[in-house]
């Protein structure tokens, strides 16, 4: 044993000191922790060694054992461990710690009858003396962590026992944790957290879990420890309201062990009795108090950034943690008390509804505060209040509850309560809105406040810019939610009414201005389109604002009017005069300004606001583009394209930001009547487009370097001139159905003029294939067109050279996106059945998904995306008769697929199913889609010649036909049993892979090869090799089998039992791995 134990003396100093070789030494010891012999070598290291980092790694391997349920085969361990113990009492607290959690999880393995004496006999001996306390105090505070772990592998129903049990014991511990708390300040810290964490360990009392079920039903829940007092009168709790309540003076650790006690006791109770309103009151009557103690420096705050890191808002976050929790309780109170309960805030308060409105007022100070963390401490209270208001249930997670059953009510489960009945709940919430008006108006008002960027931004040390952009759309969202209660129209005109006392000043606050844009465009959504007066006024004195033009509040103001034109294009688009004055605004005067706005420290500052004007642009283009293409006669859209292509083409613009303004000179393109005209547009757009792409051209070789081709931009991305031309080809899109009483056209516009122009754009791919970013949007636009002109593409005389020259990209460089629009087109064309189509769409699958395939099964490593991608076009071409039929019966290619797919599934699956997880679960859709083709029942109801040769053909391919590596049917079942094992092997059970699994079996054990299916299964399941096969004895494979077939009409119900033979697969492996 001496030489296993100096062997592992090595490595565990190699592991703090080689640190070249720090994994090799890491799994080294992780090996050795799950041997038999490790036992051994654990009791001399920590009975015979005076090293720390020895001794912590013999206490982690016993914790490791035990919770893989790896018994030592002789000897008391509960014994050897108390002896362990008995040496730790004074530390190293690490190595006390692990000794202490091993203790619990061996208990867990043990008997429920000896978990009552084994707890009574651990607070006897550990308040004997003194020098035993930390011992005593750590188990308290690990007992109710280990019973939730599910690290410990025993079934949830023994944790839930464990957990019960320790609960008959929680007078006996309250006392224990009391009596400790006294002895000094490191016992009173220990005793409070173990004391939130028994606090913790209520929620598993079964009483407690069966009201909670039924609470939205039946009213609120609470612990019996509350019902009884025991809480908040006990001392602990007092204590821990006493150090919140002296928030400035109390150690920080204290605080944070007194705030999780607060925490864990409000959360035991939903009910508004006496005894709750009683633990609340001492709640909030501390929180009260503590932001009392920290307002005068707090209140310094409301304009300038604090500090993120100083040790007020470090005291600050715990107290305003506490108050995000109380959202719902205050809600409950404030509806339990009525309208005869007036909450008037009072420091410090002498009565109930003085400390409510107290509360009321904290809340309101930490949402104010300029502090992105503490501030949403304030506005997660707010939000709870709204959520509970409008019914919303949280799904809390249940560590005692067995894993299928909680399954099982997650998808009963519905936070909205739609089994509520619907009038009583729209009564509900009518009569809460008169109770919570005020103080949500309050909320928005405080809201406003804090969503004003500083006056002088530059000058702000504290402010993060890309932070506080973020916590402005969380404010945003309160204050949409607010509209439930105080109704948007009041909102609006809250907001009206500070806008107009902010234009008669002078000069006008830009940050105020900037910040009732912000509130409008959260709340117009919610509000009847043009039935209030701000926002028609606003928009019209948008273009008369006074812009700054230095300063990085220059930026912000501009991005401010930029989101009033985005939120309020709806209104414009039926409005004509304020949509002209603010199109001219934007392209004559806003748009050309920002890029010659001085530059800011935030590095993507200028390339967001480029990005919200052009966006804002767009959308007011493209809301209304009907309007603009009949206004003034016909007249208006000329003028507008013509201001806008200026834009596209201002090299100061971000090309992103100048592909949305394409886009929208598209969409009043696309909404020209004339055909003839919306070609003669595009092409005259496309053709001055061209003119900046002509020089790159001809600076590039005769041939393309094909795969030699390097990437020669500094930002290795294609050069956004081509970007902007390829978007140029497929901006018009989604144009509305032709009218009927129009000649009917013989082609289709857009691809009359990518025909015209495909000799540029054919240069531009070969040369460029290197670029993905480009050849990804190619892609996009050409699904785009195809899909768009899909009634004129089988006539077009482009769509043959089209996809050709994509191949040729892919083969240059290949990409998952190209078998993406492969899919696309399957999609778009197959549903036609148009024969010269088909044999297209067949021909190009093969030519896709060959190599791939043939790579997967040779030494040629395959990227994950593109196998995943190429399976997936596999199966859709396969979901369609027409093409299945070809492929099977004509196509070359099919038999070596399918062969291939059979052989390389369960390699991929052993090897690295995490990475090619796409690509397995599509694969096997594919198979299932063949399997289905064969069954009769798939083409029961339709009696067409196609269908039943279909079906002929593929039972043969599967049943009959010799592939190069032999028959499919008995090699597929293999396959579906390596595939099984392998994924119980590698623990990846919550993938898509066991489910789609499923599927194959049940396609397999239902159709034709139902009886031969059901014997290879059960040969297979014969077959497994060890530790397996002792699971799969003869009886538990035909057990499994009629299961099977009973569950096979339901899809859900098989995957299941699929499921939990994996499940059960996964469990036997691990035990196996830790007893050697």
């Amino acid at each position: 044993m001496s030489q296993a134990r100096n062997e592992v003396l090595s490595h565990i100093r190699g592991l703090h000191t080689d640190f070249a070789n720090t994994q090799a030494h890491s799994q080294w010891l992780q090996r050795f922790q799950q041997a038999p012999e490790a036992w051994g070598v654990v009791h001399e290291l920590l009975t015979e060694n005076n090293e720390e980092v020895v001794h912590h790694f013999a206490a982690h391997t016993l914790v490791t054992k035990l919770q893989a349920g790896d018994m030592p085969s002789q000897g008391s361990i509960t014994q050897d461990l108390m002896g362990y113990l008995s040496n730790f009492w004074r530390g190293p607290a690490s190595v006390r710690r692990q000794i202490v959690v091993a203790m619990i999880d061996s208990i867990l393995w043990q008997e429920p009858d000896k978990d009552s004496p084994w707890l009574m006999s651990c607070l006897s001996k550990f308040t004997e003396s003194m020098q035993a306390l930390p011992c005593l105090l750590e188990l308290l505070h690990a007992i109710p962590e280990e019973s939730m772990n599910k690290k410990v592998v025993v079934p949830p129903a023994r944790r839930s026992t464990f957990a019960v049990n320790m609960l008959q014991h929680t007078g006996s511990v309250f006392e224990a944790l009391s009596k400790a708390s006294q002895a000094n300040e490191m016992c009173a810290y220990e005793a409070l957290r173990a004391f939130a964490r028994w606090l913790q360990l209520q929620q598993a009392d079964p009483t407690l879990r069966a009201q909670k079920k039924t609470s939205a039903k039946v009213g609120g829940y609470s612990a019996d420890v509350v019902a009884r007092r025991v809480v908040h009168e006990h001392p602990l709790f007092q204590k821990a309201s006493q150090i919140i309540a002296n928030v400035k003076s109390s150690n920080i650790e204290m605080l944070r062990a007194s705030a999780d006690v607060m925490s864990e006791a409000h959360l035991l109770s939903t009910e508004t009795s006496p005894q709750a309103r009683a633990m609340l009151l001492v709640i909030v009557q501390a929180i009260v108090a503590a932001s009392t103690q920290l307002w005068p420096e707090l209140s310094q705050y409301t304009e300038k950034f604090m500090d993120p890191d100083c040790e007020l808002a470090t005291r600050a976050a715990i107290i305003g943690r506490l108050v995000s929790e109380l959202g719902p309780a205050f809600h409950r109170i404030r509806i339990a008390d009525g309208a005869e309960a007036v909450y008037t805030a009072q420091f410090p308060p002498t009565s109930p509804t003085e400390a409510m409105g107290a509360l009321i007022e904290v809340a309101l100070l930490f949402v104010t505060l300029r502090h992105i963390s503490l501030s949403k401490c304030g506005v997660d209270f707010w939000y709870a209040v709204l959520g509970q208001h409008q019914g919303a249930a949280a799904e809390e997670d249940d560590p005692w509850q067995d894993s299928s059953q909680l399954s099982s009510d997650r998808r009963g489960f519905d936070p909205w309560g739609s089994d509520r009945d619907l009038e009583a709940d729209l009564a509900r919430r009518k009569a809460e809105c008169q109770l919570l008006e005020d103080c949500i108006m309050k909320m928005v008002q405080a809201s406003w406040k804090a969503v004003r960027y500083p006056a002088e931004p530059d000058q702000e040390e504290y402010l993060d810019w890309d932070e506080f952009v973020r916590y402005r759309e969380v404010c945003s969202m309160n204050i949409t939610e607010a509209c439930i209660v105080v109704t948007p129209r009041k909102i609006i005109e809250l907001i009206g009414e500070m806008l107009e006392r902010i234009c008669a000043q002078s000069p006008m606050a830009w940050q105020d201005l900037d910040a009732c844009i912000f509130v409008l465009t959260g709340v117009a959504s919610k509000a009847p389109a043009g039935q209030d007066t701000v926002i028609p006024r606003l928009i019209d004195l948008l273009p008369e604002f006074p812009y700054h033009t230095q300063g990085f509040k220059a930026l912000l103001f501009r991005n401010s009017a930029s989101r009033l034109v985005l939120f309020t294009s709806g209104y414009l688009a039926l409005h004509p005069e304020p949509m002209k004055k603010i199109l001219k605004f934007l392209t004559s005067n806003h748009l050309p300004a920002i890029p010659s706005l001085p530059v800011v420290p935030e590095k993507e500052a200028m390339k967001y606001s480029q990005a919200l004007a052009c966006d804002a642009l767009k959308m007011v283009l493209t809301s209304a583009r009907k309007i603009i293409v009949t206004a003034d006669n016909g007249t208006m859209w000329p003028e507008v394209v013509t201001a806008v292509i200026p834009l596209v083409q201002d090299d100061r613009l971000f090309v992103d930001s100048k592909a949305q303004l394409i886009f929208g000179i598209g969409h009043i393109l696309s909404m020209l009547e004339d055909w003839e005209k919306l070609e003669h547009m595009l092409d005259m757009f496309v053709s001055r487009m061209e003119q900046a792409v002509l020089p790159l051209l001809a600076s590039l070789p005769p041939e393309p370097l094909g795969s030699r081709a390097q990437k020669t931009t500094s930002d290795k991305k294609a050069p956004p001139v081509l970007k902007l031309y390829i978007a140029s080809v497929s901006s018009v899109y989604s144009m509305p159905p032709r009218d009927p009483t129009l000649p009917p056209a013989d082609h289709h516009p857009v691809l009359a003029v990518v025909e015209k122009h495909f000799s540029i754009i054919e240069k531009v791919c070969l040369h460029h294939t290197q670029y993905d970013d480009l050849m990804e949007q190619l892609n996009m636009a050409v699904c785009y067109i195809l899909g768009f002109a899909r009634e004129y593409v089988p006539k077009s005389s482009i769509f043959v050279p089209l996809v050709r020259l994509l191949a040729r990209c892919c083969e240059q460089h290949p990409q998952p996106f190209y078998m993406g629009l492969i899919k696309q087109c399957i999609g778009f064309f197959a549903p036609a059945n148009a024969e010269d189509m088909n044999y297209m769409l067949v021909e190009l699958t093969g030519l896709y998904i060959v190599p791939v395939v043939r790579h997967l099964n040779s030494a040629n490593a395959v990227s994950a995306p593109i196998a995943g991608a190429s399976y997936e076009m596999l199966a859709e071409a396969f979901r369609h008769y027409c093409l299945s039929l070809l492929a099977i019966r004509n196509s070359t290619w099919f038999a070596d697929v399918l062969d291939a797919t059979v052989t390389v599934l369960p390699r991929l699956c052993e090897e690295s199913q995490a990475v090619y997880e796409k690509a397995i679960t599509a694969a096997m859709r594919f198979l299932r889609n063949v399997l289905m083709w064969g069954d009769p029942q798939t083409s029961s109801n339709n009696p067409m010649p196609e269908f039943q040769e279909l079906q002929q053909v593929a039972q043969a391919v599967i049943g009959e036909t010799q592939l190069p590596n032999g028959v499919c049917l008995p090699r597929l079942v293999k396959a579906m049993i390596q595939i099984l094992v392998a994924t119980a092997s590698n623990g990846i059970l919550k993938s898509d892979v066991i489910p789609t699994l499923a599927e194959v079996l049940r396609t397999l054990l239902q159709g034709p090869f139902a009886f031969k299916a059901g014997q290879l299964l059960e040969e297979g399941l014969r077959s497994l090799p060890s530790p397996l096969s002792s699971i799969m004895r003869p009886s538990d494979i035909q057990s499994l089998l009629q299961s099977l077939r009973v569950d096979m009409s339901d899809a859900h119900r098989f995957t299941l039992a699929v499921l939990g033979v994996a499940e059960q697969f996964a469990v036997t492996l691990k035990r196996a791995q830790f007893s050697g």
